[in-house]
């Protein structure tokens, strides 16, 4: 729409220079525009955010709004990917502001302050646009402030020092679990929080994806802290297509991906062999595999309560590279876990079938036989504990020599490495089986193989040891 602006006006803005010109007009335009946009609409926390009557736009669903009452001093919002955090947190200030003076803003760098909580396409400029607000933003300054005087204060996590001293009445930190110095930002940040406005005293917004680290876990059993956890599904009939595709489907069924979509809380497991770092994910195809097994770790009965059987496909990326396929594990009677693992063998063009025979002696090897299977069978043997067993290959992932496939739903087994512990709880058939598969693939377990225990290993040895660790000892093929 055109804007009549006083001729007066028009020859001083002209005088301007360019860029500040250009930028004048667009607020201009903005603050005149007949299609501002509301963000908390008349239907309240109850509302899904879809476009209704009156508000025929995407706005804040129930879960963008501030939590009710006054008695909490921490809106915790754990979020997946593409949930609108930073939209929310954006227009939570413009909310706030009505009732305190100065607020405080922190991002976990300086760049990330401007470049997504004020100058981003949901950050604070954005959302007084589509509010027909005005506004005046000093970046060098990190000082944002709004049409009725209030300020916003910008610091950067990486100066936590930063935050002692000034007084703020409530606060925004976008992604504070992923701040390396939060222990000191969020004391320093305690003691300025002593301006008066907010009912029930000042108030503090988080927008972060989950780490499971000291500081977050303590901020979630805090009495005064709301806690919302918001999964990526809740909004992502909102997301482009090109992001859902680029980020979303990649993280689907991932243990990654229940941190990153479903906002869940994964912890390192105490004791356990595998840490998350470990397990990383990349793009290849069965195609480019050299050598490729799948390997079976049967269950010890068919009963009710019995174990799962461990179904797992791998193949060589290279000289000493290794690709994790497939997870097919389950509870299956003998002839459903031989049948699926025959599948998964004519899919990949797999090299050999690889069989515990520990339990039931041939029993295994004839069950595959029986299922119809021609090809050629491994059978290995359990000659030492799964934890000695698993301890190379282990060492392999610290080496960062075995990856799994991006997009491959291996959610249950990376669940499995990174909660058994060795001597603790039912028996780690999926594990198991990917620690015969990658065994054979390295080398197979004829005797004792040299593992490098790299510095800071998981196992005992000492930094940089290197020690003879038994593989297991593999039987003829069959």
């Amino acid at each position: 729409m055109s804007i009549a602006i006083d001729p007066e006006i028009l020859a001083r803005i002209d005088a301007l220079p360019s860029k500040a010109k250009d930028e004048l007009y667009r607020r201009i335009q903005a603050q005149s525009s007949a299609n501002h946009q509301v963000w908390y609409c008349r239907k309240g926390r109850s509302c899904d955010g879809y476009p209704h009557e009156g508000v025929p736009y995407p706005h804040a669903q129930d879960y963008q709004w501030p939590p009710p009452g006054i008695s909490w001093d921490i809106w915790f919002m754990m979020c997946g990917r593409g949930t609108g955090k930073t939209r929310t947190g954006s227009n939570y200030l413009r909310r706030v502001k009505e009732k305190v003076p100065r607020i405080a803003m922190v991002g976990r760098r300086g760049p990330d302050v401007r470049q997504i909580m004020v100058e981003g396409p949901s950050g604070l400029i954005r959302a007084c646009e589509l509010a027909g607000e005005t506004y005046d933003w000093k970046p060098a300054l990190r000082e944002f402030t709004f049409a009725n005087g209030a300020k916003v204060f910008g610091y950067s996590a990486e100066e936590p020092n930063s935050l002692r001293g000034p007084e703020h009445g409530a606060a925004w930190l976008d992604e504070p679990c992923h701040m390396d110095y939060i222990d000191d930002v969020w004391d320093n940040l305690q003691l300025g929080l002593r301006v008066a406005g907010l009912p029930g005293g000042a108030k503090v917004l988080l927008t972060s994806s989950p780490l499971p680290n000291k500081w977050t876990k303590e901020r979630i059993k805090d009495a005064r802290t709301v806690l919302v956890r918001v999964p990526t599904s809740r909004n992502e009939h909102n997301l482009d297509e090109s992001y859902r595709r680029r980020v979303i489907d990649p993280l689907r069924g991932t243990r990654k991906g229940r941190q990153e979509l479903e906002a869940q809380l994964l912890d390192d497991v105490v004791g356990a062999l595998w840490k998350e770092s470990l397990l990383k994910r990349e793009v290849f195809t069965v195609e480019e595999l050299g050598r490729r097994v799948v390997a079976i770790d049967p269950a010890g009965s068919t009963a009710k309560r019995s174990d799962e059987t461990g179904i797992i496909s791998a193949g060589k990326l290279g000289a000493e590279r290794y690709g994790v396929l497939r997870d097919l594990s389950g509870k299956f009677s003998p002839n459903g876990w031989a049948t699926a693992a025959i599948n998964e063998y004519e899919r990949i063009n797999a090299d050999a079938i690889v069989v515990e025979r520990n339990f039931g002696a041939d029993m295994v090897r004839d069950n595959v036989r029986n299922a119809g299977f021609t090809g050629r069978i491994i059978e290995v043997r359990a000659s030492h504990g799964k934890e000695v067993r698993a301890e190379p290959i282990v060492g392999l992932y610290e080496q960062e020599k075995v990856v799994h496939q991006e997009g491959a739903d291996l959610a249950d087994l990376e669940d499995e490495q990174m909660t058994w512990v060795p001597g603790k709880g039912a028996s780690p058939n999926r594990v198991d089986a990917l620690v015969w598969a990658i065994t054979e693939l390295h080398g197979g377990g004829t005797g004792d193989v040299a593992a490098g225990i790299p510095r800071g290993s998981l196992r005992p040895g000492g930094p940089g040891a290197t020690r003879k660790l038994p593989f297991g000892r593999r039987g003829r093929a069959v």
